[in-house]
């Protein structure tokens, strides 16, 4: 997401070269995660944000994702569109992943990603941001149940430089690591939905035959979300200023289809701008 980033950067610099004013932004989901690091270092190129539904804290769903046929990995009926081994080109998605102790960081409620189903359910630390655990835990292309066969030498150097990659772009989203102000953010708003429970945390099993692995489908823990984000998550961290959350019901998808809690929010930004 770095590319992403710099060229949202231009582009929003360019908007308010041209225009002479700072735009306010609308941001979705992955949009979020995408807006704020822009923020940390640019908090000045932004009239106000409004973040929808977004992915900003770190966590644990998308493994998921890389590991499983299926699930959420479809559009519509195609379930050939994403699957693992496809994902291994998209990798966009693990910028998503938490890195040990980062939840603590943003203040939020519920920091427990992993628990040990050997050890009464204790919370126990994975680093997902380097491959070994993924092999270890048989977790994304290493899942019997991932679709890929071969896992060469190849694979497994690029996914590190990702992981890398994701972990460096995390870093960047925290003020007390960009020295971001208080007083330099925007006025900043979130819609987010309270539509079912969504899938938070996941339980390390030991098997005689396999070993040990993360069980991506029993013991699954649940908070509150839209299906894909849970409510705690939507929100930037505690050093970043938010004017109003507002919570509808709606899942994933339609928390922006949510007109009239949009105009208000934008208004109220245009407001708290003056």
């Amino acid at each position: 997401l770095d590319e992403t980033a710099a060229n949202f950067t231009k582009f929003l610099i360019n908007v308010k070269e041209t225009t002479g004013q700072a735009p306010q932004v609308v941001a979705h989901s992955m949009g979020c995660l995408i807006t704020l690091h822009v923020l940390n270092h640019n908090p000045h190129i932004f009239h106000s944000i409004l973040f929808g539904a977004g992915a900003i804290a770190p966590n644990a769903a998308v493994t998921k994702d890389y590991s499983l046929l299926g699930e959420k990995n479809t559009i519509i009926r195609n379930k050939t569109m994403f699957t693992p081994k496809i994902n291994l080109t998209n990798p966009s998605a693990l910028h998503f992943i938490a890195y040990t102790g980062e939840r603590e960081l943003y203040s939020s409620p519920n920091t427990v990603l992993f628990r040990d189903g050997a050890d009464d359910d204790a919370p126990i630390d994975l680093d997902l941001h380097n491959i070994r655990t993924w092999k270890q835990y048989k977790i994304g292309i290493y899942h019997p149940e991932s679709g890929v066969d071969v896992v060469t030498k190849k694979m497994e150097s690029w996914f590190q430089s990702v992981l890398d990659k994701a972990y460096n772009f995390r870093l960047g989203l925290l003020p007390q690591n960009t020295g971001l102000k208080a007083s330099d953010c925007p006025p900043i708003a979130v819609l987010r939905g309270d539509h079912c429970d969504t899938e938070f945390s996941y339980t390390v099993r030991r098997s005689p035959k396999s070993g040990s692995y993360l069980d991506l489908e029993e013991g699954i823990g649940h908070l509150r979300g839209d299906g894909r984000v849970t409510l705690e998550d939507t929100v930037p961290p505690t050093d970043i200023p938010v004017c109003k959350i507002v919570t509808n019901a709606r899942e994933h998808s339609e928390v922006l289809n949510d007109l009239e809690n949009v105009d208000m929010l934008l208004n109220l930004l245009i407001t708290e701008r003056k």
